[in-house]
């Protein structure tokens, strides 16, 4: 990818109300209390999104599609376009915070890049560069002093208390400037579909400008190598997959099939073979949650089985997410659940550690008679808000989001990835940019993190691994099923539906464990519906039906 791999997953979930997502999908915390509707009510955006019009730029080798497949580049693109012709800066400044995951970059004194970007502004970017680990600190110190920067980036929406209000008051309502076809004022913007804008909506009103992902977090990663050395072909069922697992664990060679982690990350793999809901199945205008489903608990079961049958790397239930991916990268499990991100950090560690392996993205299969799915779990990192502005100035601030979120085959994209040719990079005999030594400390400037294009595929290093993330992306983007309450707000489930669904988890891993019968699960499903699951389910439902209770 383009961009990094995901470095935390907070995703921005409704197109009106603002909940973070736990990494189980479950909501954790919900943003406000009662988000501008009556107490007990739900309703839907009535909002226009930004008209999409898709870059004309240099043609990909491999073609993206509507639904969110980003376009492949086998080699970096020649014919680059400059999208951004007029400076958006008159000689002014503007002031941005952001998130770092990587070491801090040299000053500007010392920052060529940051300097050629400041000159394709056409003024002074200042740019306040937070470590993840000091963010939330940071932000509420900024949030407690008043004291915003004309653009902060909101990757954890927990960390505002009552959201819609915040934004009311101290954020710009974008609507005016981006609804329909006056985003393409800014024709950068307007090429991140609407799918992705959708995410960026608080109570009818634009607020966010997006950074991208791919849609889908995808169903984790298979090292092709181990399943070629078992002679194993890609299982086309769930009941072939059950076989596979047992022949891939030979634990006196210190090998397993599946790799788990806390909170068994596992288990979204197989929600998703037996095509459990992401969020909730709506029918008629009734919701039904996903762990009310058959489908939930017939890959409850199969969690079991497989834990009873030994097939994950022992205690693995207990590490962290980067020991999950050591693990993995290492060969102690063959199977393993991360995000799509990931793909590209994986071929490239791994082909370093042996290069015959062969990581791939796992495509889920179904049991027998059934029918699997992904989850559209993926559409945002994270997305930038703009301080209250009058109109003139917020068109100035639009313009340079414009800028970076130039899409793959701009020359500002060129200029935001690698820098100045000569200092931060030069070209292979392909014409590929290669990094200097200089330009790997420079780089690390967190650009991407302002705004950002939509997603593509290149990688000159591992070519195969572009036309393999494509293919698979096709793959699991074709099986995408939706939350239908994603774009609605629920008073309830903002107070209580992260605490009672945690409470339902916890159950679920003892299940899984072997720690409680199944049964237990049933009981605690019974629970959460009394404790607010059936009063959350009518609020959405109501606003399924076409019911709204202003405040």
């Amino acid at each position: 990818m383009t961009t990094p791999p995901l470095s935390r997953r907070n995703f921005l979930r409704s197109a009106v109300g603002v909940a973070v997502m736990s990494a189980t999908g479950v909501p954790a915390l919900a943003a406000c209390s009662n988000g501008g509707t009556a107490a007990g009510t739900a309703r839907a955006s009535s909002v226009t999104l930004p008209t999409y019009v898709a870059f004309q730029g240099p043609k990909p080798d491999l073609a993206g599609t509507a639904d969110g497949v980003p376009p492949g580049y086998l080699t970096y693109p020649k014919d680059l376009v400059t999208t951004v012709k007029t400076p958006p800066l008159s000689g002014g400044k503007v002031s941005v915070m952001t998130d770092i995951f990587d070491p801090l970059p040299p000053a500007k004194d010392k920052n060529a890049a940051w300097q050629a970007v400041e000159q394709k502004l056409g003024g002074t970017l200042d740019l306040t560069i937070v470590p993840d680990s000091d963010w939330a600190t940071k932000f509420q110190t900024v949030l407690a002093a008043n004291e915003l920067p004309d653009l902060v980036l909101l990757s954890d929406a927990t960390l505002v208390n009552n959201l819609p209000a915040f934004l009311s008051a101290k954020c710009t309502d974008l609507t005016p400037y981006l609804s329909g076809d006056k985003v393409k004022d800014y024709p950068n913007l307007a090429n991140i579909p609407q799918v992705i804008w959708q995410a960026c909506v608080v109570q009818d009103k634009i607020y966010g400008l997006p950074i991208p992902r791919s849609i889908t977090g995808g169903a984790g990663f298979y090292n092709k190598r181990l399943f070629d050395a078992a002679g194993i072909e890609y299982p086309a069922t769930a009941e072939d997959f059950l076989a596979a697992c047992k022949e891939l664990t030979k634990p006196q060679q210190g090998q397993w099939a599946i790799v788990n982690s806390k909170g068994n990350t596992f288990f979204t793999m197989i929600q998703q073979m037996f095509g459990v809901p992401y969020g909730w199945k709506e029918d008629g205008g009734k919701l039904v949650k996903s762990f009310e489903t058959p489908e939930y608990k017939a890959a409850l079961e199969f969690a079991v089985q497989l834990v009873k049958a030994g097939v994950l790397v022992p205690g693995s239930d207990g590490i962290d997410g980067t020991a999950r991916k050591n693990a993995f990268r290492a060969g102690k499990g063959a199977l393993v659940y991360d995000g799509f991100p990931a793909y590209s950090g994986y071929v490239k560690d791994m082909s370093r550690l042996d290069p015959k392996n062969d990581p791939r993205a796992f495509v889920p299969m179904a049991p027998k008679g059934g029918k699997a799915n992904t989850w559209s779990d993926n559409i945002l990192f994270a997305y930038t808000l703009m301080k209250k502005s009058d109109e003139a100035r917020a068109k100035e601030l639009l313009k340079v989001a414009d800028f970076f979120a130039a899409p793959f085959g701009s020359t500002e994209n060129l200029l935001l990835t690698y820098g100045v040719e000569g200092v931060d990079f030069t070209r292979d005999a392909q014409g590929n940019p290669k990094l200097t030594s200089k330009g790997e400390a420079e780089m690390t400037v967190p650009w991407k993190y302002i705004t950002a294009p939509p997603q593509a595929l290149y990688n000159a290093q591992f070519p195969a691994y572009v036309e393999r993330a494509h293919e698979d992306l096709t793959k699991l983007i074709g099986m995408v099923v939706k939350d239908p309450t994603a774009s609605l707000i629920s008073p309830t489930n903002d107070k209580s539906g992260g605490d009672i669904g945690q409470a339902l988890t916890d159950v679920r891993n003892d299940v899984i464990a072997g720690r409680k019968p199944i049964t237990a699960f049933d009981a605690a499903l019974k629970k959460w519906a009394k404790d607010g699951g059936d009063k959350i389910r009518g609020e959405f439902e109501s606003a399924l039906n076409g019911g709204a209770s202003p405040r």
